[in-house]
């Protein structure tokens, strides 16, 4: 069975690897908030010789004695259904490769990938920002996405799939009679269901809002606004209004 969770992981190397000492840092085995400075501290003084750990592990590190970093399965991030999934990996490999041969010795990262040819990994792997932000720029304007756009994302969720379906499609009916009203053009996408449609019995389906250019951000204000006024959108239990959204999950 495939399965690299990092009690996985520290399984195996406790099985190739007997006589070396590892520790795990994840949301199981840091419970509490010292456990996470503790786990550190105790790696920094040498009292193990493996850190096994999700990303939090990845950013701000500096151990001078670390001379071999592993990227297991790194393009998990690379195919969720996310415009940022390129961005989001390329800054995982690039931080944690940057936790190796900080001191007098040189250092390696091997990086573990069903993708080992896309850009993301190969740019990440060598260090070249500029020409990933350069590639990802363009292909984000071809398509009309952040950067190069501003959106906004609404998100309704119900226990029942019909009703949240009709409840979100005259959501984008009164979407589109304001944008025309207003003149704003946006484009409106959707309705869709969420890339996780559904979460604790709640079924989501979502409608995303693309002004056309960065500093158009005020036309997605005076859509919604108009919405909030006619009584329309509002932002509760069920209706989410995310502007520049971090996550599109």
């Amino acid at each position: 069975m495939f399965g690299l969770g990092t009690q996985r992981v520290e399984e195996e190397l406790a099985r190739n690897f007997p006589d070396l000492r590892v520790s795990r840092m994840d949301s199981d085995s840091m419970r509490k908030g010292r456990d996470y400075d503790e786990t550190l501290e105790a790696f920094r003084r040498g009292q193990f010789d493996i850190l096994v750990g999700t990303q939090m592990i990845a950013k701000g590190l500096d151990f001078p004695n670390v001379r071999l970093v592993g990227v297991i399965s790194a393009d998990t991030m690379l195919h969720l259904p996310d415009f940022r999934s390129s961005e989001r990996t390329f800054q995982l490999i690039a931080q944690v490769a940057g936790r190796s041969g900080r001191g007098d010795q040189p250092g390696m990262v091997i990086v573990q990938s069903f993708s080992p040819t896309d850009p993301a990994i190969l740019l990440a792997a060598e260090h070249d920002y500029d020409t990933f932000a350069e590639r990802e720029i363009e292909l984000r304007r071809s398509v009309g996405l952040p950067p190069t756009t501003r959106m906004a994302r609404v998100v309704v969720r119900y226990r029942d799939p019909d009703h949240c379906r009709q409840v979100t499609q005259r959501l984008l009916g009164a979407l589109a009679h304001y944008n025309e009203r207003l003149q704003l053009e946006i484009e409106l996408r959707g309705p869709a269901p969420c890339p996780i449609a559904r979460i604790a019995g709640y079924h989501r389906q979502q409608i995303e809002l693309i002004a056309p250019a960065p500093e158009a951000a005020a036309r997605l204000q005076r859509l919604m606004t108009a919405l909030r006024n006619a009584g329309q959108l509002h932002s509760d239990a069920h209706t989410a209004v995310d502007v520049d959204p971090v996550t599109m999950m």
